[in-house]
């Protein structure tokens, strides 16, 4: 039997996860250049997904959305064959398709790692309203009310503006190992008395505010939502607001790993 694995081809990376059962399991990453360059260790993942040496291949099913150009053009060959498995399938995951909901755009389509991300809210709690910060290489914050997804908002990434600064001369900020930025609470945080502390009002504590500013204004529209938080850089915006948010590292494979399961019982 072939192992069901789904592919969510990100911006610095590539995360994946083993599905059984319906459900998502032993969830993984690989930047590009990992991946690229050869250091990718299958040894150690398959051990780690409980992928046994005699499996006869690997059926993979990616979310539909275009690699960043880090992933080269034939990065799902590189990650099979960098597993030492062939893979038996290659399917498309296209939440655009199945998503259960209105998808209220008015012009193109909406990227579906937001669609895939609202799924997995929307699966969980059918009647429930959600607001969705996704914290990734670009960072963007959704609402999804009951039956219809309705729209958000899009900005770059922290770690992107941190480069973007970098390239314009100045030092670069960096989070931690935990993905904490630095960061002060309250109004002093916007007031930077050295080159480092201003970079880090001008990312992490601006952008920190703006999302509280667009959640604030979809809550005025949708005031029973709840604030769900994604990405890796979910952390920095823990609590946001002020409010209860709930972090999910895995929603928009969450959301893969349920539409596959749909697609398949």
């Amino acid at each position: 039997m072939a192992v069901k694995l789904v592919l969510d081809p990100g911006g610095t990376r590539l995360k994946f996860g083993a599905v059984r059962n319906g459900q998502l399991d032993a969830v993984h990453s690989v930047d590009w250049l990992e991946l690229q360059s050869g250091r990718f260790d299958p040894a150690t993942l398959a051990r780690e997904t409980g992928t046994p040496a005699n499996e006869s291949g690997l059926e993979v099913h990616v979310l539909n959305r275009k690699a960043p150009p880090a992933a080269g053009e034939e990065w799902l060959s590189v990650f099979c064959q960098a597993w030492g498995k062939p893979a038996a399938t290659r399917e498309v995951i296209d939440p655009l398709q199945n998503a259960g909901f209105d998808i209220a755009y008015t012009s193109g389509h909406p990227g579906s790692d937001r669609i895939a991300a609202a799924v997995a809210c929307q699966r969980k709690d059918p009647g429930g309203s959600f607001i969705i910060v996704d914290a990734g290489t670009c960072i963007t914050v959704d609402l999804l009310s009951p039956g219809s997804w309705r729209g958000g908002a899009i900005m770059p990434g922290l770690q992107l503006q941190a480069n973007a600064m970098k390239k314009a001369g100045l030092p670069i900020l960096q989070a931690d190992d935990q993905h904490h930025w630095p960061f002060t609470e309250g109004p002093e945080g916007a007031l930077g008395r050295n080159t480092m502390d201003a970079i880090a009002a001008g990312i992490p504590w601006a952008t920190r505010k703006s999302v509280e500013a667009i959640a604030q204004a979809y809550k005025v529209m949708d005031p029973c939502a709840q604030v769900v938080l994604t990405g890796g850089d979910a952390p920095h915006f823990d609590g946001v607001g002020g409010w209860q948010t709930f972090a999910n590292p895995n929603l928009v494979l969450q959301g893969c790993a349920m539409l596959l399961n749909e697609h398949t019982t």
